[in-house]
């Protein structure tokens, strides 16, 4: 998919956006076109204001101010609310349809994640914000194009007034203008440009990796350090930031020379009356703005070729399913190495630390490739759709995390349709009701990234009660009750043991927890699978 293709996809996102996009252009061209026609007028009402005023008062009297001065408030009112127009339905038009296509490249970008090895996954996404910005920013800009065009044939026209050469040296050199800026940006910007993307990314990373570890770099007096580290990155992204910010710099340095100049040109090449050459000197500089604003939507599009490239590239990766829905999944059967296991079956991973337990749970969830022979319904994982697997499994982590918002929403993100009191049930299955409750907003008390007023081991219970809620046919659970004291262990266990029963819910469990391993029904030690492979390769 090229950079055309992917416009053409987000328009289409919606049945509005090109007829937005449409109405955004003619909003533009009527404000470029009242820009244009309001300082050539300007140009002709000073003009002659002055000569009828040398002339004496009786020509001063007899001179029409009244209509020049009107028409100049109203085309000052049309170019108002021509840009407003523009930049608001632009805005709606990118905006409405980044939020489909937006969904669809993060669920693209989460796919690949889940099927590759990938360290660089939040830089990744991090950096997918930035693209679609960019992308975002493309569209809102395209109404340039016609508003350019549109003041460019209208400065021509009234530079006619003054003279078929005026206008024959304007139209020629406002073709030139776009050739000369996009040469001059290419030879100025190319570079610190894709400096600047690339220094982005690199530092974006390791703010990634660094932030990970927040805790322990603030706990072993680690910031000194840090700071150092991110020095170099920091000092490229600030050389390349300031060549480009010099670059543009120049360019805009050019462009007002070469208004100059066609601004003398005109003017030299002018007959007519002095209110006449007035209005075609200003209309030609008006023209030359305008088709400034053109060129520099394009220079803006080529300033971003690598956000382009790797959208186009993103949006070339498999399909995936659409979001998640409400509906009965029939429990897939399961075979981890050699080992079968039936729909309702509780089983216990176990193994020494290190030894892969939590990959493999993650890898049934879809969050990272598997390490070990895993398959869903007879499927091997690798093969199955991320929208079917998210339909199997519901997990609860051993380091969750929390969106920033309130209980409430961070347990309605399990399934639509989750009223108060299913949230309460599974806060009291997790032995977490009357923390919340008591809380000061109950459910609506606000969490941040870190869980605000929750414990570690309460934001694990939190994050277990929005498993339970989703109620899939299997339940991941990774050390589910590491870091809680015995008596609510104890709770926790007996309370899940009972849900389980009832639901007739698959588990998954990873524990080094006696008590929590009596939710399972047998062991599978993780050194069976790697046997299994073994033996198979």
């Amino acid at each position: 998919m090229n950079e055309r293709e992917l416009l053409a996809d987000l328009l289409d996102a919606t049945g509005t956006g090109r007829s937005r996009l449409r109405l955004a252009a003619a909003a533009g061209a009527v404000a470029s076109l009242s820009a244009v026609a309001l300082l050539g007028l300007s140009g002709w009402f000073l003009a002659s204001a002055a000569l009828a005023g040398a002339a004496g008062v009786v020509a001063a009297q007899g001179f029409n101010y009244l209509i020049p001065s009107a028409a100049i408030r109203l085309l000052a009112i049309l170019r108002t609310a021509g840009r407003y127009g523009e930049r608001l339905l632009g805005h709606q038009a990118a905006l409405e349809g980044m939020a489909a296509l937006r969904a669809r490249l993060f669920a693209r970008r989460a796919a690949i994640d889940s099927r590759a090895d990938s360290d660089d996954a939040g830089a990744a996404s991090a950096a997918l914000l930035d693209d679609i910005a960019a992308l975002e920013d493309i569209v809102i800009r395209r109404p340039a194009v016609s508003a350019g065009l549109a003041g460019a044939v209208l400065s021509v026209a009234l530079a006619a007034l003054a003279g078929w050469k005026a206008a024959a040296v304007l139209a020629l050199v406002l073709v030139a203008l776009p050739l000369f800026l996009r040469s001059l940006t290419l030879h100025l910007t190319a570079k610190p440009s894709a400096q600047l993307a690339d220094a982005l990314v690199s530092l974006r990373k390791a703010m990634t990796e660094f932030a990970a570890v927040r805790a322990e770099i603030a706990a072993y007096g680690l910031t000194p350090r840090i700071i150092e580290a991110l020095a170099p990155l920091e000092a490229a992204h600030d050389r390349a930031k300031t060549q480009l910010v010099k670059a543009e710099a120049m360019i805009g340095a050019a462009q007002t020379l070469y208004t100059a100049a066609v601004v003398a040109m005109v003017f030299a090449l002018s007959d007519g009356t002095a209110p006449i050459v007035a209005l075609a000197v200003l209309a030609s500089g008006a023209g030359v703005e305008a088709t400034g604003g053109l060129t520099r939507n394009a220079l803006r599009k080529a300033g971003i070729e690598r956000s382009l490239a790797r959208l186009a590239e993103l949006s070339r990766s498999p399909e995936v399913a659409a979001p998640y829905e409400v509906r009965p999944t029939p429990a897939a059967p399961l075979v981890l190495g050699a080992t079968a296991i039936a729909p309702g079956e509780r089983v216990a991973i176990s193994g020494i630390s290190g030894s892969g337990k939590t990959r493999l749970i993650e890898a049934l969830a879809g969050l990272r490739p598997a390490a070990h022979p895993l398959r869903v319904g007879g499927v091997p994982i690798a093969e199955v759709n991320a929208d079917d697997l998210r339909r199997q499994f519901a997990l609860a982590p051993q380091d969750p995390a929390l969106l920033v918002g309130t209980v409430a929403d961070n347990l309605r993100i399990a399934a639509p349709g989750i009223d108060a009191d299913m949230m309460l049930v599974a806060l009291r299955i997790v032995a977490l009701e009357a923390r919340i409750v008591t809380a000061p907003d109950g459910l609506d008390t606000w969490l941040s990234s870190d869980g605000g007023f929750l414990s570690g081991g309460e934001r694990k219970r939190l994050a277990l009660a929005r498993a339970l809620l989703a109620r899939r046919p299997w339940l991941l659970l990774d050390e589910p009750t590491e870091g809680l004291d015995k008596a609510t262990e104890l709770a926790v266990v007996e309370n899940l043991q009972g849900w389980l029963d009832k639901t007739g819910t698959g588990l998954i469990l990873v524990s080094h927890r006696p008590a929590a391993l009596v939710l399972s029904h047998r062991a599978l030690p993780i050194t069976s699978l790697e046997a299994w492979e073994d033996g198979a390769a």
